[in-house]
């Protein structure tokens, strides 16, 4: 939800207030949320920011000294020091400046070539009336998703696709790929939307709009293929050591300021860390758990808050009916791009907001190696051939809930959606992967999930998070992240290196077994081999011994069970209403098919095939369509 918005126009069209007060308010959901616009006539152009009034609280617009250049900016700069320290060299002037001055100085003395200066998470937009130009563009990973839609007369954008619709005077048109990725990957991929007219800002992209002649220009400044990988000769004692130097300076930074902080902690090692890590910085966070009560989350969670001296707030998941509840919110903020599988911790956001100000979140599972995002027989493929094969096979079975399979995608879609939408999936993914192909296979499955699995699927449970309160993402801080990359594979696989960080600086919360595996987190063979004996010993004896068992689920939810039970009858309002069979995408048939195989029980992770349904129709109501 927050972001920049706003219309370059042409025509200089009369009716831009209008439209930009209406875009405003379509993006307003809850009584702290914060906007403002300006209009300029004249330039054919009006701005807008939205936001919840923690980050870049001023008041928005700003104006360069002359006022020909005009800025809309959230989010917020950090390691802004060096820029400051150029600046100052170059033209002089205070230091203590606001992020969207320092912005306006940049951009002053590099021009559009200040974004390769600009380090942290946002979105911007610039009227520049000397040069008759309105520029969009975003840091290097997309932490801001951004919706926009160009011809030759008027460009429009903003954080939610709702608000595009105020000025979009034509029938929408379903972009056939989109839909057949959505249904087997869960997610988009590339810049694609629902919809044909409209796209998304990639990551790490500078976008020029000319309002003389509406011509449209996009520009990557980065990406992670320009980094170099470290020498061979660097040892596993070195990678730890400096890994470690380099997250306790990304945490410090997500540390700064007198916000109320805390951490969404499971029992999983990117949360432990980032709470560890702050602990150990003096700023204890708050943490906030959801879950099954006895799941592994909560467990370990409530374990971890307590050896860190955290005050610890639990959530319990006690049946799915919060789902049915909480599921429309989902679909406002999120517009269909994140099913209401992925809206974990929704029902919390009221309570987190009273109590912390910023979640310092995680997200870093992409960032330390892992089998589940680069297994070993992907990495090593024997050529690309094999590479995309199992790339695509990942995608749509082991990167979320199994998605549609071929069977089951070709006698799902009616005609004539059948014949546009069968293997078009798998002719998207391939074209999407083509842009990384120069780049080795380790580092081209890095790189293609950050932009795909990150940027169209992870960064949204940020975005309806941002909704309440602030986010801070140390993972993706660029020193920690490109040096994450640049790793020998085999000194980062299976998070050596995070678990060795974990396990050297943060003994307190290393003691604590891990989510995936309940054991402690420990480096080198022999001390994980001594933990899995002494789990096992202690399954026997609680086997023989405990009069009840201690089993704990190692989900957090039962989301499969649920659908069965709790939503069934949400479901089939929606899978089988006039209005979804209506458009003609599903054949009648096929979709009971389904519905019933899991209404069985008989097979596990349906429920990923069936929840992007039941969220695109969703969707297609949310936008009046």
């Amino acid at each position: 939800m927050s972001g920049v918005f706003g219309i370059a126009d042409v025509t200089k069209a009369s009716d831009l207030d209008r439209i930009i007060s209406t875009m405003a308010k379509r993006q307003t959901h809850y009584s702290w949320h914060q906007n403002s616009q300006t209009v300029d006539e004249r330039a054919g152009a009006a701005l807008g920011r939205i936001g919840i009034g923690i980050f870049n609280p001023g008041t928005q617009p700003i104006h360069s000294g002359d006022r020909a250049v005009t800025l809309v900016f959230s989010g917020e700069l950090t390691k802004t020091e060096p820029l400051r320290h150029a600046l100052r060299a170059t033209n002089g002037g205070s230091s203590r400046v606001i992020d969207e001055e320092l912005i306006l100085a940049a951009y002053a003395h590099w021009g559009v070539k200040c974004m390769e200066q600009l380090h942290g998470q946002f979105i911007l937009a610039i009227l520049d009336r000397n040069k008759n130009v309105l520029i969009l563009a975003n840091d290097r990973f997309g932490l801001y998703p951004t919706y926009y839609r160009a011809d030759r007369r008027r460009l429009i954008f903003a954080p939610e696709m709702k608000a595009l619709l105020s000025a979009i005077e034509e029938p929408l048109r379903l972009r056939m790929d989109a839909l057949a990725e959505y249904f087997r990957f869960q997610r988009l991929l590339g810049s694609k939307t629902f919809f044909e007219e409209i796209h998304v800002l990639p990551p790490a992209t500078i976008l020029q709009y000319h309002l003389s002649s509406g011509e449209l220009s996009l520009t990557r400044y980065w990406d992670l293929g320009q980094t170099k990988p470290l020498p061979a000769t660097i040892s596993f004692d070195e990678a730890v050591e400096e890994g470690e130097r380099l997250f306790s300076q990304a945490i410090g930074v997500a540390a700064e300021g007198s916000s109320r902080i805390g951490v969404y902690l499971s029992g999983g090692l990117d949360s432990r860390g980032i709470a560890g890590t702050l602990a150990k910085l003096g700023r204890t966070p708050q943490t906030f758990t959801f879950g099954q009560p006895g799941c592994r989350d909560e467990h370990y969670a409530r374990q971890i808050a307590g050896a860190i001296g955290a005050h610890h707030h639990f959530y319990p998941y006690l049946d799915g009916k919060w789902i049915e509840q909480y599921a429309p919110v989902h679909v406002q903020l999120t517009e269909g791009f994140h099913s209401w599988l992925h809206m974990h911790g929704i029902n919390m956001l009221a309570d987190v907001r009273q109590s912390i100000d910023i979640n310092v979140s995680g997200l870093g599972d992409l960032l330390w190696p892992d089998s589940q995002f680069t297994p070993p027989h992907l990495i090593s493929a024997p050529d690309d051939i094999a590479f995309s094969s199992i790339f695509f096979e990942l995608y749509h079975q082991k990167y979320s809930w199994p998605g549609l399979t071929y069977p089951e995608e070709y006698v799902l879609y009616a005609e004539p959606y059948r014949q546009q939408l069968v293997g078009a999936a798998y002719d998207s993914f391939q074209t999407e992967l083509r842009a990384y192909s120069h780049l080795p296979y380790a580092i081209r499955a890095a790189a293609f999930n950050l932009t795909n699995h990150f940027a169209r699927h992870l960064v949204y449970h940020v975005v309806f998070g941002r909704s309440h309160v602030e986010y801070r993402l140390p993972y993706f801080d660029l020193e920690l992240l490109t040096f994450a990359y640049r790793l020998p594979l085999e000194i980062g696989l299976e998070r050596r290196v995070q678990k060795g960080i974990i396990s050297r600086y943060l003994p307190r919360v290393a003691r604590i077994p891990a989510t995936s595996d309940e054991l402690p987190v420990v480096e080198g063979v022999q001390s994980q081999r001594m933990a899995k004996l002494l789990k096992r010993m202690r399954h026997q004896v609680e086997r023989y011994l405990a009069p009840v068992s201690t089993h704990r689920s190692s989900l957090y939810a039962d989301y499969e069970g649920w659908l069965r039970t709790d939503l069934r009858t949400w479901a089939e309002s929606i899978l089988f209403d006039r209005k979804t069979l209506d458009r003609g995408i599903f054949a009648r048939d096929a979709l009971t098919s389904l519905w019933a195989r899991h209404l069985t029980g008989n097979e596990l992770w349906t429920v990923g095939k069936i929840a992007s349904i039941i969220t695109f129709e969703m969707m297609m109501r949310e936008l009046n369509q």
